[in-house]
């Protein structure tokens, strides 16, 4: 097992870097870190490590004297420079002291790092100590505790057989004396996982509960365990004779560090809820229900808060008349904009108020606001589903997914003025009812076979003066817009979905894979799996620039 430090005056960068991935699992042990070269000195002679990775400007002193230092007193140790992008001259003067070589701290990837301290390491001979079988032991401790914490939270049945389980282990929390549960989770995650700039579910949690628990173990007693799909929760003990207002405001300065790491190594937003005081390791369950609750509420305030436990009296969620469907129905019927911009954002201004109506019911009010304007876009010959806002969601994702009001009303007032260019770039020309109608009918029930006598009958139409309607109002077929249909919703699942193709071919109304395959090779010029790896590529190229 081959030692590593890291040296940097920022703690979020070496929790970062400690963090990255499972060290140990390629070979390496983070056995010590410093702010700055005068402590990484004194540490070095105590862990012995066989690659330093070191920023350079640090104070009192910095990368170059610590490299230097090393290179007559400890010429065995490999140095990698942690370089910002504006950092080049400091980088080749450093390599040319000796350091091995440099990575761009804010944006390594882990492949990369590990590439560079692998050829840094492989003509030397590492310091495998017995200090391994412990380090395993312990971090196979880790993974029990963790295991155990999150089944004691999701199962009623061997509930008791848990709890013992678990108290046989040596813990960091005394859950016989009071203690309380800080709650974390990540915000807009279903919007994050639709854009596809996010990294492994398997890795961000084990990194997440890493630098959780390196966070909260520096100055309290705490266990950090995972008990949702992207949810967390720290137990924490109260310390003798601390007032619950002291113990808040600690909470909420750690909490702090966490979200401003998850913002700047992960692109993710947090939120926080802190329980009631608890006495009992049975006190868990109850302490995670008062964070759900609390993180539901959540809803009607902004990312990167932590929120105390607040008892609330629920109201039943009642829209006055003006905010009634039909006025907004009304409104789109004339295609009068600014009524309808105004209209919205009334609504939200009156629904931020209501912070005692449940966010689901909120939601669904929304929602059938959502098919208000549906219905007016496709008589206009606009797809609601086509406009997506900044972050590539659609209107009805963006009620359903994002996790705050504020950004839903940012978002539908978005594409309510995409919808109005549209409407102005194309004359202001209505689409007959009936065309409208057949165009939402095919989008909801593109799963079904659909026939032109069955869509004609249910708009009261011949068959054949409905086909001679529709192509006149979209210049193309019925069926022709059936196939388009489907294989623009096919291209959405193969980016934002896991589908396998049989299952995207089914998604689309298109029971034969083969056939689908062939269809979609012809309209898009790539077969489904050549699109869909063709598209990742790009992805992940776009993310590194």
């Amino acid at each position: 097992m081959k030692r590593v430090m890291i040296v940097d005056d920022e703690v979020l960068v070496r929790l970062g870097i400690q963090s990255l991935i499972k060290w140990e699992n390629y070979g390496y042990q983070i056995v010590c870190d410093a702010s700055d070269g005068e402590e990484a000195l004194q540490k070095i002679r105590q862990y012995q490590p066989d690659i330093v990775l070191t920023d350079l400007k640090m104070s009192p002193v910095d990368g170059f004297e610590l490299i230097s230092e090393c290179r007559e007193k400890y010429p065995y140790i490999q140095f990698v420079v942690l370089s910002s992008y504006n950092d080049f001259d400091n980088v080749r003067n450093a390599m040319k002291m000796g350091a091995f070589d440099y990575v761009f701290k804010l944006t390594v990837k882990p492949e990369e790092l590990l590439k560079i301290m692998d050829e840094a390491t492989s003509s030397g001979k590492g310091t495998d100590t017995v200090q391994e079988t412990s380090a395993l032991a312990e971090r196979n401790l880790e993974v029990i505790k963790r295991g155990l914490f999150k089944r004691i939270l999701n199962s009623e049945t061997f509930l008791k057989k848990y709890l013992e389980e678990l108290m046989r282990l040596p813990l960091s929390v005394n859950f016989d004396h009071p203690f309380h549960i800080l709650s974390i989770t990540i915000d807009d995650f279903k919007v994050v996982r639709k854009k596809g700039d996010f990294m492994d579910l398997e890795l961000l949690i084990f990194t997440m509960e890493n630098i959780l628990s390196e966070l909260f173990n520096r100055h309290h007693r705490a266990e950090v365990f995972q008990y949702g799909e992207y949810d967390f929760a720290v137990a924490v003990n109260l310390e003798e004779n601390q007032d619950h207002k002291a113990f808040f405001t600690a909470m909420e300065k750690e909490f702090g560090i966490f979200s401003s790491c998850a913002r700047q190594y992960y692109g993710l937003e947090v939120s926080g809820a802190l329980s009631r005081e608890c006495t009992g390791i049975k006190g868990l369950k109850e302490a995670i229900a008062q964070n759900r609750g609390t993180l539901n509420m959540r809803f009607f305030s902004e990312p990167g808060k932590l929120h105390p436990y607040e008892r609330s009296v629920k109201e039943e969620a009642v829209l006055p008349a003006e905010f009634h469907s039909s006025v907004l129905e009304r409104l789109a019927a004339e295609h009068d904009f600014f009524g309808m911009r105004k209209f919205l954002e009334d609504l939200f201004e009156f629904l931020k108020e209501k912070n005692r109506w449940e966010p689901e019911e909120i939601r669904y009010l929304l929602r059938k606001a959502y098919g208000t304007l549906a219905a007016s876009f496709a008589r206009s010959r606009a797809d609601i589903d086509l406009f997506l806002d900044k972050n590539g969601i659609n209107m009805e994702a963006s009620i359903n997914d994002y996790t705050y009001l504020e950004k839903i009303r940012q978002s539908v007032l978005e594409l309510l003025e995409q919808y109005k260019k549209e409407y102005e770039s194309n004359s202001g020309r209505i689409l007959r009812k009936e065309v409208a109608e057949a165009k939402s009918f095919v989008r909801s029930h593109m799963k079904e076979e659909l026939q032109v006598a069955e869509i004609a009958a249910m708009v009261n139409m011949s068959g054949s003066y409905f086909s001679h309607v529709f192509k006149k109002e979209e210049g193309i077929s019925f069926l022709e817009y059936v196939y388009r249909v489907r294989m623009e919703h096919a291209r959405y699942l193969l980016e934002s979905s896991d589908l396998k193709v049989n299952e995207i071919a089914d998604e689309v109304g298109i029971f034969n894979p083969n056939y689908f395959s062939t269809q979609f090779k012809k309209s898009v010029g790539q077969s489904p799996l050549e699109y869909r790896q063709a598209w990742l590529k790009n992805a992940e190229e776009n993310s590194r620039i």
